[in-house]
């Protein structure tokens, strides 16, 4: 009789995989529960509308794991990165168009998770922003921390506008 282990380390990277594909499903469900008059809609003129949150987190995705990969991100500062998020941001006007999006970035990444080799968890990775150097085992947070963080403001957009069902 054989007993199967899992390596520790491969668990991290399912469990960011698990976390991440959790984060992303709130974003959908944030996103589908908003009706079509209220998603290009902003409770002020410098908010971001249900669609802008929706592609920044599905940029942000597609950034966070290029950094990830040794690609760390090109703004110099935050101040920078916001100008150049939200210019680009503007290019999505349809719940379809976004959606596409966040389905392409997330695939990316987890299939570059999937494909991850557990010896890397430990090796330092570049923040953007001068922020320093992080181990990619803790890294791999970022992704889902940042995505649900996103489903929170629309939800909060959602009460904004008389929106209180908790879209259970």
């Amino acid at each position: 009789m054989s007993i199967v282990t899992m390596n520790p380390s491969r668990e991290r990277i399912d469990q960011a995989k698990a976390s991440f594909l959790q984060a992303k499903q709130r974003l959908e469900s944030a996103l589908e529960t908003t009706p079509d008059d209220r998603i290009n809609w902003s409770p002020s003129a410098t908010s971001r509308t249900p669609l802008a949150l929706v592609a920044h987190a599905a940029g942000a995705i597609k950034n966070i794991h290029e950094t990830l990969d040794g690609r760390t991100f090109f703004a110099n500062s935050t101040t920078e990165a916001d100008i150049g998020f939200r210019e680009w941001e503007r290019q999505f006007t349809t719940r379809e168009h976004v959606l596409e999006l966040l389905e392409q970035n997330s695939a990316d990444y987890v299939a570059w998770l999937d494909a991850l080799a557990p010896e890397r968890l430990e090796s330092l990775v570049e923040m953007p922003f001068g922020l320093g150097q992080v181990p990619l085992g803790i890294a791999l947070t970022f992704p889902p921390a940042h995505t649900i963080d996103h489903a929170a403001q629309i939800v909060y957009v959602q009460t904004i506008y008389g929106d209180h069902d908790w879209h259970m």
